[in-house]
Parts: C-alpha cells; sequence; structure tokens
C-alpha cells in the first residue's frame, strides 16, 4: 500500500453462483449493501480507520449469466499521517459479454524507501518518502470465445513526492524526475476466468496478464512498459474447506520510476514483508493459502509464500529468496455475495505484520 500502485483497484466481484453453483436466481437479483468501518494496519504506513462502502447489484433482471455487477468507495487515514480516497465500478453486460471497470482516486502516503535491489533491502536502511497525487484507470474486456476476454486499458497520474530531512543519498539513485511526475498509459488486459464465484472461489483457475505502455506522446514523462501474470488455482476439499494457490509475477522495461518497479508484497503476495523494501525490475512469487468456514459468519486462514526481485532473469538465485507465512481470521460482511473481511498476521525473515482488507486477498 505504499506506492501509487495502491491507487489501482483490484474490484473483484462474485458469480451468480456465489461458490454454490447456480443459486436461486431472484435472490441473487435483488442486489446488497455493504457498508463497513473498520481498523486497518499495515506495516509499510502503519494503523488508523478504513471506511468503505458499496452497492452489489445485476443490471439486467433477465441476464442469469453475469456476475454481480459492483459500484463503491472507499477511504483511510492512518497514524503517520497517510490517506487515501477512491471510487470504482466493475459492471457486468450482456450475459457477461462485456466487463467495464473504472477507478478515481487521490492521496498522499508516507512511507520508507529503502532503495533498489536486493541489498539495500537487506540492509534495512531507509529515508523516509511523502507522495501523494491522484490517479484514473479504465478497462473495457470483451469476451472473445468461451471464458476467454480480451480488452484495453488506460491508466493517468499525476504524482509529487518529497524526501523528508534532505536529499536522497546517493546510493538511492532516484531520478530526480520521479519525484514530479505525470504517467500515462495505454495497454491490454488477457484475463481466462474459470472461478466459481469472483469473491470467494472454491473451484476453478484464474488467469491474467496485463501490460501497460507509458509513453511521452501520452503525455507521460517516462517512457516504459510494466507486465504482470497471475495463475490462481482453488480447490475444493470439502463444502467449508478449500485451499487456493497463486503463481504471480511482475516485470518491467524501459526508463521506469522507482515508484512503478515491481515491488515485495503488491496484491497481497508475500504478506510479512513492508511493501517496497524490496523493488527491483522483475519479481516472481507464489504462494498457498488454506481457507475454512465457520459458522456465524467467521473463518480460519492459513497461508505461506516465498518470493524474489531480481534487475534481469540471471540474477534469480535461491540465496534471495523470501518466504514468510501467517494465518488471519474471517468475517462475512455480505452473505449472498460471501464478502469476507479478513485480518492476517505475516511474519517474514525481518519481522511480521498485521494486514486487513475487504475480499479474499487472491
Amino acid at each position: 500500500m505504499a506506492t501509487p500502485r495502491a491507487v489501482e483497484t483490484s474490484q473483484e466481484n462474485v458469480d451468480d453462483a456465489a461458490g454454490e453453483g447456480q443459486a436461486d436466481d431472484k435472490e441473487q437479483k435483488s442486489g446488497e449493501i455493504v457498508v463497513a468501518p473498520f481498523p486497518i494496519s499495515n506495516p509499510a504506513i502503519g494503523s488508523g480507520l478504513v471506511v468503505v462502502g458499496g452497492y452489489l447489484f445485476s443490471i439486467s433482471k433477465t441476464d442469469s449469466v453475469s456476475p454481480t455487477s459492483m459500484v463503491g468507495g472507499g477511504a483511510f487515514y492512518t497514524s503517520n499521517g497517510s490517506w487515501l480516497w477512491g471510487i470504482g465500478t466493475k459492471l457486468y453486460l450482456r450475459r457477461d459479454r462485456f466487463r467495464i471497470s473504472g477507478f478515481y482516486g487521490k492521496g498522499d502516503l508516507n512511507y520508507s524507501l529503502y532503495g533498489i535491489g536486493n541489498s539495500a533491502g537487506n540492509l534495512g536502511r531507509s529515508i523516509p518518502i511523502d507522495q501523494g497525487g491522484k490517479a484514473l484507470l479504465m478497462e473495457t474486456l470483451v469476451r472473445v470465445k468461451g471464458n476467454l476476454f480480451v480488452g484495453p486499458r488506460y491508466q493517468w497520474r499525476s504524482l509529487n513526492a518529497q524526501v523528508k530531512g534532505g536529499l536522497l543519498p546517493p546510493s538511492f539513485n532516484i531520478d530526480p524526475v520521479a519525484l514530479k511526475s505525470t504517467t500515462s498509459s495505454l495497454g491490454f488486459h488477457v484475463q481466462h476466468d474459470l472461478r466459481d464465484s469472483q469473491f470467494y472461489p472454491t473451484t476453478g483457475t484464474l488467469a491474467d496478464v496485463v501490460g501497460d505502455f507509458f509513453q511521452g506522446t501520452l503525455g507521460s514523462d517516462f517512457s516504459y512498459q510494466s507486465y504482470t501474470f497471475a495463475f490462481n488455482k482453488y480447490f475444493s476439499i470439502s463444502p467449508r474447506q478449500v485451499l487456493a494457490g497463486r503463481v504471480f509475477g511482475c516485470a518491467t522495461s524501459g526508463r521506469v520510476p522507482f515508484y512503478d518497479l515491481c515491488l515485495l508484497g503488491m496484491h497481497n503476495d508475500v504478506r510479512g514483508y513492508k511493501t517496497g523494501q524490496y523493488r527491483d525490475r522483475l519479481m516472481l512469487t507464489t504462494q498457498v493459502e488454506y481457507r475454512l468456514q465457520l459458522p456465524k459468519r467467521f473463518g480460519l486462514a492459513a497461508f505461506f509464500g516465498v518470493g524474489e526481485v531480481a534487475p534481469e532473469i540471471g540474477a534469480f538465485n535461491n540465496n534471495d529468496l523470501k518466504p514468510a507465512g501467517g494465518a488471519g481470521l474471517r468475517y462475512t460482511l455480505a452473505k449472498k455475495n460471501h464478502l469476507n473481511f479478513r485480518v492476517d498476521y505475516g511474519v517474514g525473515l525481518h519481522g511480521g505484520g498485521v494486514y486487513m482488507g475487504v475480499g479474499e486477498a487472491f
């Protein structure tokens, strides 16, 4: 949560199945309101309060194929002065032929910058950064065949960063243009979605490939490329038990600003490290999570993951692997769509931290 990547929406919405196959259509079409104030705790930005609200609904009462759509927003404030607010939507149209997403947010994050590479992260030496700005993301996916979706995306951000207490040390080697910059990109998103639910999957797979191309012709101060890929797999052990696995990768090339490098801990991968303590041009992570649904809306989870950042493919090695694991508690905020509030405690090589959020980690 400690970089502008935090303002990119990661909204996921539920299928009509809602984890149990085809549920009663009349019940699914009635809509569901979610309003939740809850504490936040994150190793990178401290503790505070989050308020989120949303409406889960079906656009057409005659459409029994499209997953549930969502509109909503939220805001947080933490003990170190970080704050963020945003509004977003994810719409499923015409029997799930189109998936349209949008997000706009504004915020100011105070976090520690450790430098670039494994050696910088291992030293544990950091400088405080105050980074604020605003961001816009728009995306449209079109079903091309079966459960395969492809579409364009646009991203725009205006960011300002200030080094507290003086200039950057020479070893950090940060491009000064990145301290006040605008980035703008056109990109693509390819998604193959076989999950039985988008809020609480119990079976199926999700494969995602995203590419963003930042160019000066689009008004960007930097020209570079950013790619991510993810593969999630879900196994139903019993009606109340799920085993989930995930592989995630990130790659960047060109003149990449420090805030858009691959960050260990992004997208809830390898919980147990400060997001951004380890950052570089490439990253690979994998994790597994066991989920147990208990009576009275409660649930439990246990997870383990490992990841690594590197400047190039040949630099990946076993010595720089960063393992982490932990456990967490779940509470269902929206019963019909099985939308959970989660509290996790993750432990890595340098200690641990509490992670809170709405929805599963992946």
